[in-house]
């Protein structure tokens, strides 16, 4: 399999914003290094509108650049992560990478994630937000749904906390295949299910404690009447990969659900909504 490598002149300050527009467009690896970004995407996956987006997101940037594109063929991902994923505290998480030594200090609890080309590495500003909230929630016996797992991050993060259970969904190849992977490096994997498709993915009567969804706007637009749906009243709705510039058309959905805003959470430019399920 084909990727392209494309490398950007990009201020650190603007990286998440830039990860954020990409992630749109289908690429699902980067490698943040200073006042550069490194972004992958399978070449099939790239096409003209996708480059015309480029052009305009640099242009809107005075400070930022596309400076080349290589084509590469498939090669041991980790090689290229371990230069820049380090370990950190997050919350009540240590998350660090399979390849570091570090150990959990102080009652930390230990996320082991090997990120490959999924997203959810703990180093992107929403799964900082989705992993703090989760150190608030006693999941104890809980049932958990992760939409657009990724990494498998969030959900394992929910099982370390307590959660008996989590079915976690993703529509991209590779990050079925890693977050399955994750189960087994943290020993979660008879508890987490990992299932490859969209909302279809969750059964009719299937109903969670805890639903978490770190994607975008436009998804969480879609998807989230049916987060209400599958919350059982009384219960958690988590929703995060927002800018706080979504604040007001996110409240303008939550308005017409029977959910309730329970906190808000920022971080830089982006925002988590904690909702609750109302009865």
């Amino acid at each position: 399999m084909s990727y392209l490598k494309f490398v950007f002149s990009v201020p650190d300050h603007l990286h998440e914003h830039f990860i954020a527009e990409l992630l749109d467009m289908d690429f699902y690896g980067f490698e943040q290094l200073d006042n550069e970004l490194i972004a992958y995407v399978e070449k099939r996956r790239f096409n003209d509108s996708n480059r015309e987006h480029i052009e305009q997101l640099t242009a809107l940037f005075p400070d930022c650049s596309f400076r080349e594109m290589d084509e590469i063929e498939e090669q041991n991902w980790n090689e290229s992560w371990e230069k820049t994923i380090q370990p950190q505290t997050i919350g009540s998480f240590l998350v660090k990478p399979t390849w570091s030594d570090t150990q959990p200090e102080g009652g930390q609890i230990l996320l082991e994630i090997d990120p490959k080309m999924a997203f959810g590495t703990g180093y992107h500003a929403t799964t900082r937000l989705a992993l703090r909230q989760l150190s608030s929630i006693n999941c104890s016996g809980m049932k958990v749904m992760d939409a657009g797992t990724g990494t498998g991050i969030l959900g394992i993060a929910a099982i370390k906390k307590g959660a008996t259970q989590v079915v976690g969904f993703d529509t991209d190849p590779w990050s079925e295949n890693n977050a399955v992977e994750n189960t087994y490096i943290n020993g979660v994997q008879s508890q987490f299910a990992v299932r490859f498709g969209g909302i279809e993915q969750i059964e009719e009567n299937e109903v969670f404690d805890l639903s978490l969804a770190n994607i975008n706007r436009n998804v969480i637009l879609e998807i989230l009447e049916f987060l209400s749906k599958h919350t059982k009243p009384g219960g958690d709705i988590v929703i995060t990969g927002l800018l706080d510039t979504d604040e007001e058309t996110i409240r303008g959905k939550i308005e017409t659900l029977p959910v309730s805003v329970s906190e808000i959470a920022k971080e830089d430019e982006w925002i988590l909504f904690h909702l609750k399920r109302e009865s």
